[in-house]
């Protein structure tokens, strides 16, 4: 059973029919949300999925990663995805929490990689924060997902699924500059702070698999907007 219709259901839309688990993967998905209605609706939606299925099914929940980011202090969507997991632990019998960073897919348009995108494409003046980031494209999230349940050497856990590096939002800035073949118009705005990922867990999923390579962000970049920027440059 999946619950959600974005970016990480599809993804996993291959267990629909599966009756033993639930993929909820619904509700709030942008962490710039401020309103405490999409916060309630989700929760609503957890708690009667949680009262029909958490005795008898495994439950798969997508949190974040935000909580270790110590640049910003924690939002309203990085509390709330806290107290989620919070009632997943209480009230379902087994799950698997996966604490997310930022997802790279089809549609960015309300993340950093889009945001930058469309920024240097249109030659847009935007503050640049000098800090680091954490980018996992879904495909991946996918594959790590599916082994850890198909493995099922895991139960009630929490993971960390990530990046094994950091990019600097500077270089990120550099890859796509690259890509368009523009350069970028901002001014870098100094923060202090840090944020790190304990992935060891997660490492011992994938040690045999050449995941994350040296150019793993270039390569996802590319695969899902060299196609984009081709067409704008024909277009032109």
């Amino acid at each position: 059973m999946v619950v959600g219709t974005g970016l990480i259901a599809k993804a996993f839309d291959e267990y629909q029919l599966n009756e033993s688990i639930v993929i909820f993967a619904s509700g709030v998905s942008n962490s710039k949300e401020i309103s405490k209605e999409a916060f309630l609706r989700e929760r609503n939606l957890l708690l009667s999925y949680l009262e029909n299925y958490g005795s008898s099914k495994y439950f798969v929940y997508f949190s974040t990663c935000s909580i270790y980011d110590t640049y910003i202090p924690h939002s309203n969507y990085t509390k709330h995805k806290i107290n989620m997991e919070q009632l997943i632990k209480q009230r379902a019998k087994q799950y698997y929490i996966f604490r997310l960073p930022q997802v790279l897919g089809v549609n960015n348009q309300t993340q950093l990689v889009g945001f930058l995108y469309n920024a240097i494409k249109s030659k847009k003046y935007f503050d640049l924060y000098d800090i680091e980031r954490n980018i996992i494209d879904i495909d991946d999230v996918r594959l790590i997902v599916n082994n850890v349940i198909k493995s099922n050497k895991y139960k009630n856990i929490v993971m960390n699924l990530a990046n094994t590096s950091n990019i600097k939002v500077l270089d990120l800035v550099k890859i796509i500059e690259k890509m368009c073949h523009k350069k970028a118009n901002y001014h870098i705005v100094k923060k202090e702070g840090s944020f790190y990922i304990d992935v060891s867990q997660m490492k011992s999923l994938i040690c045999n698999s050449e995941i994350f390579t040296k150019n793993y962000i270039e390569s996802r970049l590319k695969k899902y907007y060299e196609w984009i920027n081709k067409c704008d440059l024909t277009c032109i």
